[in-house]
């Protein structure tokens, strides 16, 4: 490397963007340099690696997919310089196990005769095969594969560990197909998180052995996920790198329980005039019934059977999940009498302690299961410090219970609805850039308390039809605020490797939006 350097002009660009550098890479790795040496990819272009790992084989099928379109090229040398016909990967920890502290850190060096990737991991090695795989270009005049700016030196890692999207499933129904687009995407923008909303008061489209009513709660006989559908994403994300973590909404946005098992809804609560609707659309507004004990027998029953009663095994092998606990309507409790017995007998003088009875008795269900359990931002705002000090808090609403909640010891995920939230249609991409989740933190040892943050995709106005033009290409903002430096921030230096980004996209046949609209381009143009 060292005497290629020598007679190469190099470009070095540390935390920065493309103010000095041609790059079209997103997220923008960390550091990286670059030369002028254009180099040719031989047609027999292969990926190798000598560890033994069924991910990484899978891989590299992928991506030499992905990265070599092509059939038909033919001439194997387009410049002097030798041919790259391999890039080898080398991996510290070949474990397969996936989970929020799995390292993702990777090298990549390209020079005119090798390519390597050092990884920390398999799920690091993924991270560079895009890198990689995004350097890669077609020259269509030559018939040629090529990487221009070699030799290349890049050093790259997350700024946050935990970088998702939220995918709501409940308001609206996407096969077991969209899903495995919309991992392929995420994975392009390297996120790593599907925070996935099964199930909500429109409907519960998921199979349970222990409790088969439940998903009477679904639209409708053809949109159901069968336990071996939810398997088959659960594996297809892994193999992307890609955790699931699953939501279960309670005690609020429950009817959809009630369809196959009525008794899960408060007595009395259809008849009632303080069962208000406040959410989009109804039947949101119905909580479940925290004084009856089947209630707890359902989610207990559901919960083992989805996490198998212990860490890392199960339908969901991920070590969060997400209880809910928001937008609860407590009028809908009001009627029973059942309900106001059971306060009687708690000594409750108020909904709130009903509500956090609830809240802190699955918690426990969900912790002797091995699981973090991760809220939603109003359960801190309704108990405080008295949370269990092992609860996520997923903030939506407010960055100042944010930075009390760090304050105060607690972990949180951001999905500030004010910039985050994908169904906010009037936030083009630069809304999503620049909002940062930790700007007002100045303490490190807090902003370490902030796992990261993600998109969030709620179905009340979305469908197959324009799923992956409401996510892409903003959700590829939220992705860099996440991957890339802190001090990456410049929207002029972002634009055109977005564009090169939603171009590429487009290219892997994900139909992203323009940037500049989301109902589709406003004139003539490129992609």
């Amino acid at each position: 490397m060292t005497s290629i350097m020598a007679t190469t002009v190099v470009v070095v660009c540390l935390f920065l963007s493309c103010v000095c550098c041609q790059i079209n890479v997103w997220p923008l790795p960390q550091t990286y340099s670059h030369g002028t040496t254009p180099v040719s990819v031989s047609p027999s272009f292969q990926f190798t690696s000598k560890t033994n790992s069924h991910t990484m084989r899978e891989a590299f099928k992928r991506y030499t997919a992905l990265t070599f379109t092509r059939t038909d090229v033919s001439n194997t040398k387009q410049y002097d310089e030798a041919v790259l016909s391999t890039l080898d990967v080398i991996i510290t920890d070949p474990s397969e196990d996936l989970q929020l502290d799995t390292r993702e850190d990777y090298t990549l060096v390209v020079t005119s005769t090798s390519a390597t990737i050092n990884a920390s991991t398999v799920y690091a090695a993924m991270r560079g095969l895009e890198t990689f795989s995004q350097l890669v270009q077609y020259n269509i005049s030559a018939n040629v594969y090529t990487i221009q700016q070699a030799p290349w030196s890049i050093s790259d890692h997350p700024r946050f560990p935990h970088r998702g999207l939220l995918m709501d499933t409940s308001r609206h129904f996407f096969s077991v197909h969209y899903l495995h687009k919309l991992l392929d995407s995420m994975s392009y923008a390297k996120m790593n998180v599907l925070h996935w909303h099964i199930v909500d008061a429109q409907s519960f489209p998921m199979q349970s052995a222990a409790y088969p009513l439940l998903w009477k709660g679904a639209w409708s006989p053809s949109e159901r996920y069968t336990t071996q559908d939810v398997k088959d994403v659960v594996e297809y994300a892994r193999l992307r790198g890609i955790r699931v973590v699953p939501e279960f909404d309670g005690p609020g946005h429950a009817y959809a329980w009630g369809v196959g098992y009525p008794s899960l809804l408060p007595q009395g609560y259809n008849i009632s005039s303080k069962c208000d609707d406040t959410c989009p659309v109804n039947p949101c507004n119905v909580p479940l019934d925290p004084s009856n004990e089947f209630t707890y027998q359902v989610l207990e029953g559901l919960f083992t059977e989805l996490t198998a009663g212990k860490q890392g095994a199960g339908i969901f092998t991920d070590n969060m999940f997400h209880t809910g606990g928001d937008e609860i309507e407590p009028g809908c409790w009001s009627g029973s009498p059942q309900i106001a017995q059971f306060m009687k007998q708690h000594s409750f003088t108020s909904y709130d302690e009903l509500y956090m009875y609830f809240v802190n008795r699955v918690a426990g269900m969900v912790k002797g299961m091995g699981r973090q359990v991760v809220n939603w931002e109003s359960t801190y705002t309704t108990a405080g410090n008295t949370l269990d000090k092992g609860t996520i808090v997923n903030i939506y609403l407010s960055m100042d219970v944010m930075e009390k909640a760090v304050g105060s010891g607690y972990q949180c995920i951001v999905s500030f609805a004010n910039a985050w939230y994908l169904d906010n249609v009037g936030n083009n991409w630069t809304v999503f850039y620049n909002f940062n989740p930790v700007a007002n933190l100045t303490d490190p040892s807090l902003v370490k308390l902030v796992l990261g943050g993600e998109a969030s995709n709620w179905g009340e106005t979305m469908d197959p039809t324009n799923l992956f033009a409401r996510v892409w290409p903003r959700a590829a903002a939220v992705a860099e605020r996440l991957w890339s430096a802190a001090s990456v921030t410049s929207l002029t230096d972002a634009l055109p490797r977005l564009h090169a980004f939603r171009c590429m996209l487009i290219d892997r046949d994900i139909p992203s939006a323009p940037l500049d609209n989301l109902a589709g381009p406003l004139a003539p143009g490129s992609c």
